[in-house]
C-alpha cells in the first residue's frame, strides 16, 4: 500500500484517478497539460501493479515486468515515451519509440469525431505514421482494465 498519495493506495484506486483524468481530458480542447498526466498515471500504473501484485519472484526487476506489459500493450510504449519525455528536458538514457509529439489546430471542437477537421494531440512515429494520443490512451485504459479485473 502507498502511503505517500492522500486516499489513492492501490492500484485499483491509481486506475480509477486515470480513467477520472480521461474524463477530464475528453471534456478540454484536449489539453496537453491534461494529456502529460493521463500519461504519467498510465504508465505508472505498472510499477504500482508490480509491487502491490508482488511480482519480483516473476520478474526480478520491475523493468522487466514493464518491457513484458508493454509487449501485452503496445501503447504503454507510448505513454512510457511521453512521460519521460514530459519529464524529463532531454532524454540520456530512455530511448524513445516514438519520434516526436504535436498538438494539430483543428476548425472543429472535439464534440466531433477525429474525421472533422479537430483538434488533436498527435503521436508521430519513427516511420512518420501518425496515432491519435485518445486513441492510445484509450487503449491502455481498457487494458489496465481488464488486467485488473483479472488480479482482484
Amino acid at each position: 500500500m502507498n502511503h505517500l498519495s492522500f486516499d489513492i493506495r492501490n492500484s485499483n484506486d491509481f486506475l480509477e484517478k486515470l480513467i477520472a483524468d480521461f474524463e477530464d481530458y475528453s471534456n478540454s480542447d484536449n489539453s496537453s497539460r491534461i494529456a502529460l498526466n493521463c500519461a504519467m498515471t498510465s504508465w505508472h500504473l505498472t510499477e504500482w501493479i508490480y509491487h502491490e501484485f508482488g511480482l519480483e519472484e516473476k520478474f526480478p526487476k520491475p523493468k522487466d515486468f514493464q518491457k513484458h506489459i508493454k509487449g501485452l500493450c503496445p501503447s504503454l510504449q507510448i505513454m512510457h515515451d511521453i512521460s519521460n519525455g514530459s519529464k524529463h528536458y532531454k532524454l540520456d538514457f530512455h530511448k524513445p519509440k516514438i519520434k516526436s509529439t504535436e498538438r494539430k489546430e483543428g476548425v472543429f471542437d472535439n464534440t466531433f469525431d477525429f474525421t472533422f477537421d479537430r483538434t488533436i494531440l498527435k503521436i508521430v512515429l519513427p516511420n512518420n505514421e501518425v496515432l491519435i494520443f485518445d486513441n492510445e490512451l484509450r487503449k491502455t485504459i481498457e487494458f489496465w482494465t481488464e488486467y485488473l479485473s483479472q488480479k482482484n
